[in-house]
């Protein structure tokens, strides 16, 4: 009787079961923040050893905080999200009035002040913000986390399981009530040549709720192994590893890539718009000289000393100059918001880059050291190298499936004695050991024998596909070298040619001014001459700028910190 009314005293040895339990329901209960952070911290970490192992100094690869919050739910789940009607607004069905059509010019500033931007600061802001750039940073964030996932494989796998069965039997047992409950609790390990070897141990618990009484509890202890000898055993076992850790290094050398490659582009949007900007100076400063040379000329044609057509041909100059002005300003405002998209800046942010000076080097380096450069710097070229192992690893998989299925395994079972209400009371003597062997031999090999063909074709793809790519990288060195040298001459020509057509302005406008010429043609033309030579001299200085870290980059010789400032 006194047994009947004692609580669950054997319901403890289940109790193992309960911190697996409350850490699962504690996870689904809400704390996003632990597991963002818990894996940002591994993550870095595994990120920052790749890269000082593979490039000798690390670069920052932060995606930034994350609290897990997706934001409102309203149309996640609506049938017709989004939804929109066929008005269109007003000042889209309004004429313009004519104070509105005077405002149309504007760059859409207001009247904020605009802020002057140089290469340093552009450089620094795309490292924050380009849109592309923090993609590539994820890319690389998510090989490491495909890493992660894969090393946690490789380690022991903890389970633990409770479930439970409430029963009542009606009438036919006088509405008995009883429960079970079966704990489990088992751990496994993949071994690095083939096979798992796995522990597992079962509670199971029965008890009679009407009468307050434990009918059965008993235990199960399980010990199992499974190794393969034959196909599936040894390297091939372990390839996903190899393939994880190896798609990490990948991703390390293309995230540095991608960090050479926005310096260039975004350089190279920079010295494009200070190019365009002097076309506007210059078609500014041709603008006013035609209007200064319309004037002069007004006044001789006035005195009798030259015909009228001569003036209109500067008053046609001085309209062609103004549209020039205009052209290279709308030029410029477009190519502005370009470049702020680029570097993921609102395209209503007042910026004005100006150019205070580029702190370049022409390297001394001839064409044959270059190419060597290339070829052993270049961290596409070597990724492209090292996937041919991995093609070659393929090959030796796809042999290694042409072998039987010839495994062992074994398990080692003990129970605890049946006459005993004890989950713990195991008894040697009931100790279960078993092995098993099994060969299959498969008749059929038309698939093995296809997928290792595919595996050679693979290879042979990826044995060409290094050597399109070390020609692929010779032509870009050979192009940043033949360009530079390209820009440095037109430089030299374009200057020459301003002072060859201020030359012959002063002159045209000098011997025009004594009428010793019959026509302003000659004026005309070197106003021209000037303008489209300064404009041609600001694009050879952006190509040459250009150049400089296009030839670095294609030989691989590119340092760039965190803040985008490229090192020498």
């Amino acid at each position: 009787m006194k047994n009947s009314v004692r609580p669950f005293r054997r319901l403890p040895r289940l109790g193992w079961v309960c911190p697996a339990l409350m850490l699962s329901m504690w996870a689904g209960s809400g704390c996003d923040q632990f597991w963002i952070n818990s894996a940002d911290e591994i993550a870095s970490n595994i990120i920052r050893h790749r890269q000082k192992q593979m490039l000798g100094a690390n670069s920052d690869a932060d995606i930034g905080l994350e609290d897990g919050r997706i934001g409102a739910r309203g149309g996640m789940y609506s049938f017709t999200p989004s939804a929109i009607d066929s008005e269109v607004p007003e000042a889209f069905r309004t004429p313009p009035s004519d104070d509105d059509a005077a405002l149309s010019g504007s760059n859409g500033y207001s009247d904020a002040k605009i802020i002057p931007f140089r290469l340093p600061d552009a450089l620094e802001y795309a490292f924050r913000y380009a849109w592309d750039f923090q993609t590539q940073k994820e890319d690389l964030y998510l090989s490491a986390l495909a890493l992660m996932t894969e090393r946690q494989l490789w380690t022991p796998q903890f389970v633990a399981g409770i479930r439970g069965q409430y029963a009542n039997y009606g009438q036919v047992r006088d509405f008995d009530h009883a429960m079970t409950a079966v704990s489990e609790l088992s751990v496994s390990q993949r071994l690095p040549y083939g096979g798992e070897i796995a522990a597992r141990v079962v509670n199971t618990l029965m008890r009679d709720i009407g009468r307050h009484t434990t009918s059965g509890e008993s235990g199960t202890a399980i010990l199992e192994a499974n190794i393969p000898l034959l196909r599936g055993a040894g390297r091939v076992a372990y390839e996903s590893r190899y393939q994880a850790e190896r798609s990490l290094v990948y991703a390390v050398r293309d995230f540095e890539g991608a960090r050479r490659d926005l310096v260039v582009d975004v350089a190279g949007d920079f010295f494009d718009l200070l190019a365009i900007k002097t076309r506007i100076e210059s078609a500014i400063a041709a603008k006013e000289s035609a209007e200064a040379e319309l004037l002069r000329t007004q006044a001789l044609v006035d005195t009798g000393r030259l015909v009228q057509i001569e003036a209109d041909r500067f008053a046609v100059q001085v309209l062609d100059r103004s549209n020039d002005v205009n052209n290279a300003r709308v030029l410029y405002e477009t190519a502005l918001d370009r470049f702020k998209i680029r570097i993921g800046m609102p395209t209503r942010e007042p910026i004005d880059v100006v150019d205070d000076g580029v702190d370049l080097f022409e390297p001394d380096v001839d064409h044959e050291e270059a190419i060597e450069t290339a070829l052993l710097y270049r961290l596409d070229l070597i990724n492209t190298r090292d996937r041919i192992d991995d093609a070659k690893r393929a090959v030796v998989i796809a042999k290694n499936n042409f072998l039987p299925q010839f495994d062992i395994s074994g398990s080692v079972t003990m129970n605890t004695d049946p006459n005993q209400k004890n989950s713990l009371s195991y008894n040697t003597e009931r100790t279960l050991w078993q092995g098993f062997v099994e060969l299959e031999v498969p008749l059929d090999r038309r698939e093995e024998r296809n997928f290792f063909r595919a595996s050679l074709i693979d290879l042979r793809r990826g044995e060409r596909a290094y050597e399109l790519s070390k020609s692929n990288v010779i032509l870009d060195v050979r192009s940043a070298l033949r360009n530079l040298e390209l820009a440095k001459q037109s430089m030299a020509i374009q200057a020459k040619n301003i002072d060859v057509n201020e030359n012959r302005d002063e002159m045209a406008g000098d011997l025009l001014k004594r009428g010793r010429l019959s026509s302003s043609r000659d004026a005309l033309e070197a106003q021209n001459a000037i303008q489209a030579s300064r404009n041609q001299y600001a694009a050879a200085v952006a190509d040459y700028r250009l150049a400089i870290l296009t030839l670095q980059r294609n030989c691989g010789t590119l340092r760039v910190d965190d803040q985008g400032h490229w090192i020498r």
